[in-house]
């Protein structure tokens, strides 16, 4: 990894490090076994599409409560 130009914290720097590490670890891995990893990784049941939908629905009405207290 280049030097970063736009950071000089050495905790975002490090972080940054990791994140660039990670991804040139996945790079190696075949593009079909990377595929099925991201497959995995990513299925969403519909209970739990409907419990994140039920979750923002709440904060929206708590938000909208608190403004027309304020």
């Amino acid at each position: 990894m280049n030097a970063p130009a736009f950071t000089t914290n050495p905790r975002r720097i490090a972080r940054l490090q990791h994140n660039y590490d990670e991804g040139a670890q996945r790079e190696k891995i075949s593009a079909a076994e990377r595929e099925q990893m991201d497959k995995q990784l990513l299925v969403l049941e519909p209970e739990h599409v409907s419990a994140l939908f039920d979750s923002v629905k709440a904060l929206q009405k708590m938000k909208s409560n608190a403004v027309e207290s304020a």
